[in-house]
């Protein structure tokens, strides 16, 4: 007779297979639905009319979803008392990532008068502190020339702020994928889910090897003996510099540009000597550091 524990594992696995085999269904008839003679086929049907219409609205969004990435709306801000009355303008920046879309982020505006101009301000937003919003807000939405100097005020431009920002944002998720990889290539247990990433925080902290107590993995550093491992790897916020940790001593920080190359390393051995050779293998892309280092 099966135990309790086989009984539960054996549930488990159907309910996984019945997850993925409902997904496969789900796939199935999107496509199908999605075929474009389909319509014309089944006649004037009611019902498979209005399930061929709702397929082809959803294939609609998620083109304009995976083409566009910037999008405009308006709401209303319920406050009596909001600046001109209420009215704010949205954008929503969507960030594809391994082929779905992984977080939608916000930033409303409202229109304020400066002299004769009317001018975008930043109401509120979902942007994580990491992103130089202020920054871009400056380039392409300055708020004018200041009083009393006669300058002529600026120009602003929202299409190329939307670019802009969505270009952070996604190279920002592209960087800590990339580290997210990288931990799984070393072994290192996945602490930290993309979807619980908080606005304000991405750094995945300190991680140790799953396969390896604190205990044993200390007595291995201090003899010597031990396998040669990766201990940890750190980021942090923007994903701009990332520390890996050897468990022979051996350190590597380095320094990531924004379209996740590695620019500059220092690595060093376990006696805090610089190692040039492994600092010269370290740069170029984040993707292949371990493999660089490995050889």
């Amino acid at each position: 007779m099966e135990s309790a524990d086989q009984l539960d594992s054996d549930i488990s696995d159907l309910h996984a297979r019945i997850a993925t085999l409902k997904a496969h269904r789900a796939n199935l008839c999107s496509v199908l639905l999605s075929q474009p003679h389909l319509a014309a086929r089944l006649g004037n049907d009611a019902i498979a009319k209005r399930i061929i219409d709702q397929q082809s609205k959803r294939n609609l969004e998620n083109t304009y979803r995976a083409c566009a990435g910037v999008t405009a709306y308006k709401v209303k801000d319920p406050d009596p008392y909001a600046v001109n009355n209420g009215d704010i303008l949205g954008i929503s920046i969507e960030v594809p990532i391994n082929g779905g879309f992984v977080d939608t982020y916000h930033i409303l505006f409202t229109l304020n008068k400066h002299g004769d101009s009317k001018r975008l301000r930043i109401h509120k937003h979902t942007i994580p502190s990491c992103i130089p919003l202020q920054q871009l807000t400056n380039k392409w939405l300055p708020q004018g020339a200041k009083d009393g100097d006669g300058a002529k005020d600026p120009e602003q431009d929202l299409v190329r702020f939307g670019r802009a920002m969505r270009r952070e944002l996604v190279s920002w998720h592209m960087r800590f994928q990339v580290v997210q990889d990288l931990r799984k290539e070393a072994k290192l247990p996945d602490t930290q889910a993309e979807d619980d990433v908080g606005v304000d925080v991405i750094s995945g902290g300190r991680v140790l090897n799953a396969f390896v107590s604190d205990d044993s993995s200390d007595a291995e550093e201090d003899d010597g003996n031990g396998p040669i491992r990766i201990l940890d790897i750190e980021a942090d916020a923007a994903v701009r510099q990332v520390t890996v940790t050897w468990s022979d001593g051996r350190t590597a920080v380095l320094v990531v540009t924004k379209d996740g190359r590695v620019e500059k390393a220092i690595c060093r051995a376990k006696g805090g000597s610089r190692d040039v050779v492994s600092s010269t293998k370290a740069v170029g892309p984040l993707s292949g550091l371990l493999r660089r280092l490995s050889v």
